[in-house]
């Protein structure tokens, strides 16, 4: 079957890495699902589209990046895992890897996606980040579980905007309850709701953490998957729908 991959199918980092660091971010075309929920590139076998068609996406990314893909269980949490691993379908919400070749990447279709590496090059890390796992300290586990002596580099992939990620009190209190500096994270509506932005509360958590090379989504770049429709999917605005991969390594061949 024809290739159907094209420049609209990616987004690459606007990051300043080595050159043998990696990277890019799918949108939601240039692929073979047909179901109007799912089309076109959506490269999750876990969302109701059919399982043909989703190998052909696959299929297609795995021909791009010459090798083969590797995708978490993701369950909103804040575990870590280094690949590779013997063992698959490992539930966590980011990998890293220190190996030339071995990809890290994460599904997102609202959620911020975000990919690590530091000014050497040594390793590459994609993490999964909605709120829970931004609250949960999903950033703060993995920064401290790499421990690279040096300055980390960051890029922020394309999530909701927080004009369109309104929340109740208890996503407030969730935070406020475990770092009270997220406050600067929200914008309070009159109805005891809140407008929540991802890309900020992952910027307060990095500058924390003394990471100030951050770009991408919010910073660098500005993407809104809820309202750019024609680009992405999201689960927020749809409910059913596909799923976007972002996606590093190291390739010094």
């Amino acid at each position: 079957m024809t290739q159907k991959l094209s420049d609209k199918s990616f987004i690459y980092p606007d990051w300043h890495v080595p050159n043998y660091i990696k990277s890019f971010q799918t949108t939601r075309n240039g692929g073979f699902s047909k179901k109007e929920d799912y089309r076109s590139l959506n490269l999750s076998k876990n969302v109701g589209d059919d399982r043909n068609c989703v190998d052909l996406n696959l299929g297609q990314i795995e021909k791009k990046i010459k090798n083969s893909l590797f995708f978490l269980s993701q369950n909103h949490g804040n575990e870590i895992i280094q690949l590779p691993q013997a063992q698959l379908n490992l539930n966590a919400d980011a990998a890293y890897t220190k190996d030339n070749i071995q990809v890290c990447s994460v599904l997102t279709a609202d959620c911020l996606p975000i990919l690590l590496t530091d000014t050497k090059g040594s390793f590459v890390a994609a993490i999964h980040a909605g709120w829970r796992g931004l609250g949960n300290g999903i950033i703060e586990n993995t920064v401290h579980t790499i421990r690279s002596p040096n300055d980390l580099i960051v890029w922020f992939g394309p999530c909701i905007s927080q004009e369109m990620l309104e929340v109740g009190p208890e996503v407030y209190s969730f935070f406020m309850q475990r770092d009270e500096n997220i406050k600067k994270a929200f914008i309070p509506k009159k109805n005891n709701k809140f407008l929540l932005s991802l890309t900020t509360a992952a910027q307060i958590k990095f500058i924390n953490l003394d990471v100030k090379l951050l770009y991408g989504n919010g910073i660098t770049q500005k993407y809104c998957t809820f309202a750019q429709q024609d680009q992405f999917y999201s689960f927020r605005r749809n409910q059913k729908t596909g799923r976007m991969a972002t996606m590093v390594w190291i390739d010094k061949n």
